[in-house]
């Protein structure tokens, strides 16, 4: 669906490479985390994809097709991103409303557009909360109409850039079940920006960064397993895996057998 070949970027007043020759290849129909500290890159890589930044070496395929300036703008409209704040993407005054907005921007016939921000709304459990205004919601509830505003656009690629680091732990239950639920319904291929390990483990595949540079990419099992180099990645373990590594020699264990060890 997507390929990063040899991707290198730097900001204007930076001295390193925030994206240093990054190739990476993402399946459609995939749910692929990318994980990284502060700086690792991981949100540059997104901005890139979206167009926000434009002056970067390499390659980017998407569906076949190389990106260029020419054709961002069509490649574009096959993708939805979701931010960490949901405040700023709301412009509607109810969450019908803003579901709605994108749908109205293109023209959509009433009766469909009712009918896209119903299913939208049902598929992330926020239906019952259409006429609220959407100040007047808990953090995971605003966020999860931020991901309907999304859906209701029928995107090919669901980016979601650190859309959970804002929640407390019941509004990102809240957001990951919605996505597992997105995930299961629909071919989306969701790109998953993250720095928090424990959220991982429900996506198909990993990709680790540090330092502009992926440094481990694979199943999140495997990914797991690699205790050494999450941490030297500064990532902070779950608790889960910091005590797999306390009680062992250091190799990932599964809840189930965490406990059956203790």
């Amino acid at each position: 669906m997507i390929e990063f070949k040899n991707l290198t970027f730097k900001y204007r007043a930076a001295d390193e490479n925030a994206l240093d020759h990054i190739s990476l290849s993402l399946k459609q129909g995939q749910w692929t985390s990318v994980i990284g500290h502060n700086g690792s890159g991981k949100s540059t890589l997104v901005k890139i994809l979206m167009g926000v930044l434009t002056s970067y070496e390499g390659e980017i395929v998407v569906g076949g097709e190389t990106l260029t300036e020419e054709n961002l703008l069509s490649l574009r409209k096959n993708f939805a991103i979701v931010f960490q704040n949901p405040d700023n993407q709301f412009v509607g005054s109810t969450v019908e409303d803003d579901v709605a907005f994108g749908l109205e921007n293109n023209g959509v016939e009433r009766e469909e557009m009712v009918e896209r921000v119903e299913a939208a709304l049902d598929t992330v459990n926020m239906l019952d909360f259409r006429t609220h205004e959407p100040s007047r919601l808990s953090g995971g509830q605003k966020q999860r109409v931020a991901i309907a505003g999304a859906l209701v656009m029928n995107p090919d690629v669901l980016i979601l850039d650190e859309a959970t680091s804002m929640l407390d732990p019941k509004g990102k239950r809240e957001v990951l079940e919605s996505l597992k639920r997105i995930h299961g319904m629909k071919e989306t291929t969701i790109i998953y920006i993250t720095h928090d390990l424990a959220e991982i483990d429900i996506s198909d595949y990993a990709v680790v960064m540090k330092d502009g540079q992926v440094i481990s990419q694979g199943d999140v099992e495997d990914i797991y397993k690699d205790i050494d180099a999450l941490e030297s990645s500064r990532l902070v373990l779950p608790f889960t895996m910091a005590m797999s590594k306390a009680l062992s020699d250091g190799s990932y264990m599964s809840y189930d057998e965490l406990v059956a060890r203790l």
